[in-house]
């Protein structure tokens, strides 16, 4: 879906997505989009999740919802792929305090990071109105094959408009585009980032567990009904039991990375 004008969106109480073209070189291609979302805690100020690059009319959207950036306390960078847009974003609010993942801030020299959204103690500062987790059995900080596995990431949960917010590692595609179709996407479905089935997980005989685990325990823990994802779009509604379908549907294919690991998978 190609989009052509940028604006913030609220999802729920105290959350709002901002959708914006994919300005890279495989975005402008396939015309993809990305995202960012920010989160209105108790006190009134806003958690930014992820950045994107801002027009002039999508500046002012954000300028108005923050007041001119004084309610924006932070903004975290929840995956390490998604780096374009951090300078730009910091030169617009650089009051905000910025956290970034090990390969944000071992790479955009020019913000002045205020810390590793890799520190546990750093993730539950937002706790318990954003509760954020890293994905489980995959590598974090040293991500192999970079060129292609944009996997592993922060995913956020906001209580209060019960939202899950994700970039890669699973996506919700309203109407995909005819390349991801022609590769077996449906629209309205969700699915896992490909890499999943490749270089995503670690290669040690507990990796798959570790994820699969995981992914059970955010559905359990989590009362989510809607989710926002980077290059999808929002999903209203039976997100649990799309995501358990998403799981259930990889199940062959877990089985068999986890045994090409040494490994095998209990079911649950």
């Amino acid at each position: 879906m190609t989009v052509t004008t940028m604006h913030i969106t609220q999802i729920g109480p105290g959350c709002y997505n901002l959708i914006a073209p994919l300005k890279n070189a495989l975005g402008k291609l396939l015309k993809m989009k990305t995202h960012m979302s920010f989160v209105q805690l108790s006190t009134g100020k806003f958690i930014a999740l992820s950045t994107v690059e801002l027009d002039a009319s999508s500046k002012a959207e954000v300028d108005a919802l923050t007041q001119n950036g004084e309610l924006l306390e932070a903004v975290i960078g929840t995956n390490p792929f998604h780096g374009l847009a951090f300078e730009g974003f910091h030169k617009m609010y650089p009051n905000a305090k910025y956290y970034g993942t090990p390969r944000h801030i071992r790479n955009i020299k020019s913000v002045p990071w205020s810390g590793s959204i890799a520190d546990d103690s750093i993730r539950t500062s937002w706790m318990p109105e954003l509760d954020l987790q890293i994905t489980q059995g995959a590598e974090f900080i040293n991500i192999p094959s970079e060129s292609y596995n944009h996997f592993a990431g922060v995913v956020a949960f906001h209580v209060q408009s019960k939202t899950l917010i994700c970039d890669d590692c699973f996506s919700y595609e309203d109407n995909p585009g005819a390349l991801k179709r022609l590769a077996g996407i449906s629209a309205k479905s969700l699915n896992f980032h490909p890499s999943l089935y490749g270089p995503a997980l670690r290669q040690s005989p507990t990796a798959v567990q570790e994820f699969y685990d995981w992914m059970l325990q955010i559905m359990q823990e989590w009362d989510f009904d809607q989710m926002a994802t980077a290059h999808g779009g929002v999903m209203k509604g039976g997100c649990k039991e799309a995501l358990r379908a998403a799981l259930d549907k990889a199940k062959p294919s877990l089985e068999g990375l986890a045994k090409s690991r040494g490994g095998k998978l209990v079911w649950k």
